[in-house]
């Protein structure tokens, strides 16, 4: 085969594949594969929990005293509408909720387009691609994240980006203040996303030399959404302040996994690696404004991922989905040849198609329960809507269990998240600092205990017998298990039924 013959050839598969990334189908067939993933998986135990706290606070519980936890109102707040509407059209909360997480993901993609399609002038063979990568990243990568805080927060972070992103003469007033809107709403999932908005906007001041680029209307918008919004849930939910949010501070913030523990069980290298790459790629040429946007809100998620030190895939969802869209906008405008080249295709196309893979996807593929044989085990020894409590550190013990039964839960706080945190906190804490730790921990354990007396659960997961010893010699659990015996177990954890 000649140079020509090679040459005409190699033509021929760009065009093919050119052809298929902006094939109206492959986004329809990717839209498809992210519905029957959420038909075939399960919600996270995050999720649940959160649908939970929602409901009891529909039914009357106050929120933060009877129902409680460390994430701010807008963590439940945001998953109410879909327990509303499950309620009146008597159907699955979880299939609600993934519904409105679609109906929301089509809001923000369409937006975001409206936005970047008026503010860059990019042909077909540029927009398709752009929307199908947005489709696979934005539905279909996120698996068991799905419906998660920061997935959430991401779809309504994206259109404020999309508006910095314009190139062109800016888009309406109307769609940039909503986009504005949108993204205030995402800092009041966590007030850390604010640092997504802060770098980009600190990055676009900096490349047009003018500090007026911070006051651009969408900018105004997302910081007095997000006043507004997290100052009006305090407001309706003072217990948050005067209760969670000093927990939160004391105990639950600083309780962060160690270096090398976080560096070895999270996305944090993969996520150094990609970036290391796409600098060394972008090296010497001209970032697009779509580019630098995308890169520095994903730094800004970076930082709020390093914050939070405890190294779980939600948490680094947002950060390596806008990295990777960095790229994707770097490589549509870029013609890549030599290092540029190879990068692209051994680092970031084997990084863009494994996303589903760093966000679970053989766990959602085969439905796999938190903690094995769990569900089946209870069921087998628990009445019929049982009663649910747990003797555990972490909610997957409890959640999704509770729902998957259709059972209640029993208990203000989704676990002993609070004992297992002071038990890491007190190993490097002074002696002033260890003695409100301890009260922290006296008090969590007796909430539990109080729980189980008045709420009478049916069955107690507890999360092996080490923790269940460890905890019943605990003065404020004195008796709690009286009346219970230990009916099965599954591998380490214990099932302990109430007896007739």
């Amino acid at each position: 085969m000649t140079v020509l013959e090679k040459s005409a050839r190699a033509n021929v598969e760009s065009d093919g594949l050119a052809e298929l990334l902006s094939s109206p189908l492959l986004g329809a067939a990717l839209a498809v594969v992210a519905v029957a993933q959420q038909l075939i998986g399960h919600i996270d135990c995050d999720v649940s929990w959160f649908l939970t706290f929602a409901e009891k606070v529909l039914d009357g519980r106050i929120a933060y005293v009877e129902a409680s936890d460390p994430n701010p109102p807008a963590a439940f707040l945001s998953l109410m509408p879909a327990v509303l509407l499950a309620r009146a059209l008597h159907l699955p909360t979880e299939a609600m909720v993934a519904a409105l997480v679609f109906l929301a993901a089509a809001g923000s993609i369409g937006l975001s387009f409206l936005l970047l399609r008026h503010g860059a002038a990019r042909g077909r063979r540029e927009w398709m691609p752009l929307l199908n990568a947005a489709i696979f990243l934005l539905l279909v990568a996120p698996e068991i994240v799905f419906a998660e805080r920061e997935h959430i927060a991401l779809l309504a972070l994206l259109p404020l980006l999309a508006a910095l992103a314009e190139e062109r003469a800016p888009a309406p007033r109307l769609a940039r203040l909503v986009a504005g809107l949108c993204g205030g709403l995402a800092v009041a999932m966590k007030p850390h996303f604010i640092l997504a908005i802060i770098l980009p906007a600190l990055a676009l001041a900096w490349r047009e030399r003018s500090a007026r680029a911070l006051l651009r209307a969408e900018l105004v918008a997302a910081a007095l959404a997000a006043v507004v919004a997290i100052g009006a849930t305090l407001i309706a939910f003072p217990a948050y302040v005067g209760e969670a949010l000093p927990l939160a501070l004391e105990v639950y913030g600083p309780a962060r996994d160690d270096l090398g523990h976080f560096l070895a069980h999270s996305l944090a290298l993969a996520y150094l690696a990609l970036l290391a790459g796409f600098l060394v790629a972008a090296r010497g040429a001209a970032l697009g404004r779509a580019s630098l946007v995308a890169l520095a809100a994903s730094l800004g998620f970076f930082a709020a991922f390093l914050l939070q030190g405890k190294g779980w895939m939600n948490h680094a969802y947002p950060a390596m989905v806008l990295l990777l869209f960095a790229w994707i906008f770097f490589a549509l405008r870029d013609d890549a040849t030599g290092l540029r080249a190879a990068l692209t295709k051994f680092l970031f196309v084997p990084a863009l198609l494994a996303a589903p893979a760093y966000f679970g996807i053989v766990e959602q593929l085969t439905d796999r329960e938190e903690h094995e044989g769990l569900t089946a085990a209870v069921a087998a020894v628990a009445p019929p809507h049982p009663r649910i409590a747990t003797i555990a550190s972490q909610l997957d013990f409890g959640h999704p269990l509770t729902r998957r039964l259709a059972g209640e839960w029993v208990g203000r706080q989704n676990a002993l998240f609070v004992t297992a945190a002071v038990g890491r906190l007190l190993e490097t804490a002074g002696p002033e600092r260890r003695q409100r730790l301890e009260a922290r921990r006296s008090a969590d354990l007796a909430a539990l205990a109080e729980d189980i007396r008045a709420g009478r659960p049916d069955i107690i997961v507890a999360e092996d017998r080490a923790t269940r010893e460890w905890v019943l010699k605990r003065p404020e659990m004195a008796g709690a298990l009286d009346g219970y015996r230990l009916a099965k177990q599954a591998g380490d954890i214990e099932i302990w039924r109430r007896a007739e």
